[in-house]
């Protein structure tokens, strides 16, 4: 019972890039991919924490979720803490948009 609890845990990244047979992998896309991996985990810990309304995300954290955020899978209650944390974020900044 427990793995099921776990499976429903797990973050799903989707992505369309093939991987040809007999060709060395590019590494700069390995890197990216290690680096997004890094981001992605750091968001899901940051919205796991029960302090989640209180941990900013970086602006690289931002940009994956604007670039590639239809392509990863959160588990419910992190994407609903994350949507929270990022709404909450747009409200207070197009407010002190209205200020300037």
């Amino acid at each position: 019972m427990s793995t099921e609890k776990d499976q429903s845990q797990e973050i799903k990244v989707e992505t369309n890039i093939l991987k040809f047979p007999n060709c060395k992998e590019n590494q700069q896309l390995a890197d990216q991919k290690k680096f997004n991996e890094q981001l992605i985990q750091s968001i899901a810990t940051k919205m796991a924490d029960n302090r989640f309304d209180q941990l900013p995300l970086i602006h690289e954290e931002i940009l994956l979720l604007s670039n590639h955020g239809e392509t990863i899978e959160f588990p419910p209650n992190i994407a609903a803490r994350l949507i929270s944390v990022l709404a909450t974020s747009l409200n207070r900044n197009s407010f002190m948009e209205d200020l300037l």
